[in-house]
C-alpha cells in the first residue's frame, strides 16, 4: 500500500531504532529526516530521486520532500526526525532548499559517526539540550557536502494543502472536482501533482487513505465490516471489498482473521 501522507510531529526530536524494512509509504513533513544505516542497505527515494544507502552511510530528507524506502531486509537503521528550528541560524536553509543528492557517504573514521553514536545515547531530563548540541555538530559536518538547490515551494505547498485536505475529508464523498473547488485549484494541476510526485491517481490515493483506516478498525475494534466500509467513506460494501482485496491482497474478513 503506497500512500503519501502529510505527517504532523508533536516532538522537536524523535530518535528511533528500526530493523528490517523502513516505511515504504511515501510521506512528507516539515521536519528533517535522517536515516543512518548501521547494517545492510536500503533504497531511498526523495521526490523523484532515488539512491541506495549502504552500511555506514546516511540519507537526509529536507522539509516537505516526499520520501520513502525499499529493500531493507536484514538491515538495521537509526532514524532521526528533527525540526529545523533547532539549528542555529540554519532553519531558512532547510525550509528553502533541497539537496541534489540526498545520500551522504561517510568515511570509516568520520566524526559524523561519533556524533550519531552520541545522539543514540542521549537520555535524561536534559535530553533536548544534548540533542540540540549533537545535532548541530552533525549538521555542521553534513551540510557542506550537500549541493543545495532552491525548493519548488509552490508545488510543495500546493501538494501539502491537497494532502492535508484529503486527510481531513476522505470519509466523505471526496472527488477531484470537490478538492479543486474547495482549494481554488485546477483539477488538472492536482492530477498532475499526484501523477508526477506520487506516481498514482487521485482516486487510488483516496481509497488507500480509506483502506489504511479500515485496517486499523478491523484489527482494533469489533465494528462490523459493512459499518467500517461506510465509516471510512466507501459508497458500498462491494466497492470496499474490491478495493481492499486489490490493495491488501486479502478480503477484509481474511485480514481481520489472519493478521
Amino acid at each position: 500500500m503506497r500512500i503519501a501522507n502529510y505527517e504532523y510531529k508533536s516532538q522537536p526530536v524523535q530518535v528511533q531504532k528500526q530493523s528490517s524494512n523502513l516505511t515504504y509509504l511515501p510521506h512528507l513533513h516539515k521536519e528533517i529526516e535522517l536515516v543512518y544505516v548501521e547494517k545492510g542497505s536500503t533504497v531511498c527515494f526523495a521526490d523523484e530521486k532515488m539512491c541506495t544507502v549502504e552500511e555506514g552511510n546516511l540519507f537526509i530528507s529536507f522539509p516537505d520532500q516526499i520520501h520513502y524506502y525499499k529493500k531493507g531486509e536484514n538491515s538495521l537503521f537509526r532514524v532521526f526526525i528533527i525540526t529545523p528550528d533547532l539549528f542555529y541560524g540554519k532553519s531558512d536553509l532547510f525550509y528553502g532548499s533541497v539537496p541534489e543528492n540526498n545520500c551522504i557517504l561517510l568515511d570509516e573514521d568520520d566524526p559524523a559517526k561519533e556524533y550519531i553514536r552520541k545522539i543514540t545515547q542521549v537520555s535524561g531530563s536534559n535530553a533536548l539540550t544534548e540533542y540540540v548540541g549533537w545535532f548541530n555538530l552533525l549538521m555542521a559536518r553534513i551540510i557542506p557536502r550537500l549541493k543545495l538547490t532552491s525548493a519548488m515551494s509552490s508545488d510543495h505547498s500546493t501538494l501539502r494543502s491537497v494532502l492535508t485536505f484529503c486527510a481531513g475529508h476522505y470519509t466523505e464523498d471526496l472527488s477531484l472536482d470537490y478538492v479543486a473547488n474547495s482549494l481554488h485549484l485546477s483539477r488538472c494541476y492536482i492530477s498532475h501533482l499526484f501523477s508526477q510526485k506520487l506516481s498514482l491517481g487521485f482516486n487510488d490515493y483516496v481509497n488507500t487513505l480509506r483502506i489504511r483506516e479500515a485496517c486499523y478498525l478491523l484489527l482494533n475494534t469489533d465494528t462490523k465490516i459493512a459499518d467500517i466500509s461506510e465509516e471510512v467513506g466507501f459508497g458500498s460494501i462491494r466497492t470496499f471489498n474490491r478495493a481492499f482485496q486489490k490493495t491488501i491482497g486479502k478480503t477484509p474478513a481474511e485480514y481481520r482473521m489472519y493478521t
